[in-house]
């Protein structure tokens, strides 16, 4: 990682070698840049629960990316099993900051994945969570990208 200019650096992000959420740890700011690596659901909570991710989109980025990290780490197994251990796991996730909009939101657009793909194997479940959540991304990446174009148009030299 470029640790010369964070400006070229994702906060939130999915290293699809290792299927990891990659987090800059916001804690650690601006004295350290550190990236934590989790694929774990108490990891994750606590990321959240602890802002070592900040910022509304960037809570339901994490959350969905991170969920998709925990799900590609079950094992396969018959739909019934897989969907309510992906419910127990978004249960928790949104346990980190019930009140936390954008969490809520990205998991149940995550989970609507789930729901809607009832006869697919676990292995294209799995798929079709990295997808959503890399979805997820880009859209967080369009819209945060626009904002500022508009704010840009504000600012006078």
């Amino acid at each position: 990682m470029d640790k010369l200019n964070i400006m070229r650096q994702d906060t939130v992000a999915l290293d699809q070698q290792t299927d990891e959420l990659v987090i800059l740890d916001q804690t650690r700011l601006p004295g350290e840049t550190v990236f934590l690596r989790l694929s774990d659901p108490q990891e994750i909570h606590d990321a959240i629960y602890k802002l070592q991710v900040r910022g509304a989109p960037a809570i339901g980025v994490a959350a969905a990316i991170g969920i998709y990290a925990v799900c590609k780490r079950l094992p396969d197994s018959d739909y019934a099993s897989f969907a309510a251990e992906f419910s127990r796991v978004k249960s928790y996730l949104v346990s980190a900051r019930p009140t936390a909009v954008n969490l809520a939101w990205a998991l149940e657009r995550m989970e609507r994945v789930v729901l809607e793909n009832s006869g697919r194997t676990t292995a294209e479940l799995k798929e079709l969570l990295r997808d959503k959540a890399l979805e997820l991304r880009d859209e967080d990446i369009r819209v945060c990208r626009a904002i500022g174009e508009n704010g840009l148009t504000l600012i006078r030299d």
